[in-house]
Formats: structure tokens, sequence, C-alpha cells
């Protein structure tokens, strides 16, 4: 379906944003970029082997065990270890980051609030279907990116 005349939505600038205010929530929380979207992970997916959060996050096993650390002497995750073997471990979200993360977001959630009211239930809802389905082409777009060098098609 063709877009209206000189309208495009701009991908590039709407992520920078995101990474903006996602930077600033990290600055707050004094952790960086890369263990705030780890904890944002545990947050909305639950406790997680680092495996998992290796295939998540797309680095590697040294470099997850660097942030599960980080993120555990800051307070904001705790490994549990998972039955016998003591290697076995998941790593969980403590209750109170999560509350914390929470209120740093209250502004944003409140401005889309606001913003919500500008449109019709109906609009509403198309709008949160292209944004649902933006993010789908974003994680596959992210994905082979993880998966393949960039000279490959």
């Amino acid at each position: 379906m063709p877009h209206p005349e000189g309208e495009t939505f701009e991908f590039r600038e709407f992520t920078l944003q995101v990474v903006r205010h996602q930077q600033a929530i990290a600055d707050r929380l004094g952790i960086n970029l890369t263990d705030f979207k780890c904890l944002g992970i545990l947050h909305r997916r639950g406790a997680l082997t680092p495996k998992e959060l290796v295939e998540e996050m797309g680095v590697s096993p040294a470099a997850m065990t660097t942030i599960i650390d980080r993120l555990e002497q800051s307070g904001f995750a705790m490994r549990k270890r998972e039955g016998p073997d003591r290697r076995s471990f998941t790593v969980h979200a403590r209750e109170e980051s999560h509350k914390e993360v929470t209120m740093l977001y209250q502004s944003l959630q409140a401005a889309a609030i606001k913003l919500n009211t500008d449109y019709s239930e109906q609009e509403l809802r198309l709008i949160f279907g292209y944004l649902q389905k933006a993010s789908h082409v974003l994680n596959h777009a992210t994905s082979k990116l993880l998966r393949r060098p960039l000279d490959e098609s």
C-alpha cells in the first residue's frame, strides 16, 4: 500500500530515540546499556539460563558471564542454583530492580497515555497493530545481523 505523499515513518530516528531513552535510564541506574538490555530481558521473560541469555543478547558466553557478574554486583539480578549440579543456574531479576525500572519509565508511560488521547480507539488499534508488526520486522532484521556477516545477502 503506498504511503501518503511525503509521509514516511523514520525507523532510524525512532530507534535512535528509543536507545537514547534506554541509555538515560541505564545511566540513572548506574549500569551500562548492555547490562540494562539484559536486565530488561529478565524483566520481560523471567528467569533464564546463561545460555538462553546468550541467545537473546547475541553475545559470547564469556561476555554474558561478565554481564551477569555486573548485574549481580550492582544488586539488580541474582543467580539461583538449579538441582545438584553447582554449575547449573538461572539468572533472576530482583523484584526491587523491576520496581526501580518501572518508576523510571513512568514519565514515558504518562506521555504515551496523553498522546493516545489524540486518537480514536479504531486509530489506536491500527497504530498498535503497526507497531507490533514493526517490532517483529526489527527483531527479524536484528536476528539477521547477529547471525550473518554484513557482506552476505
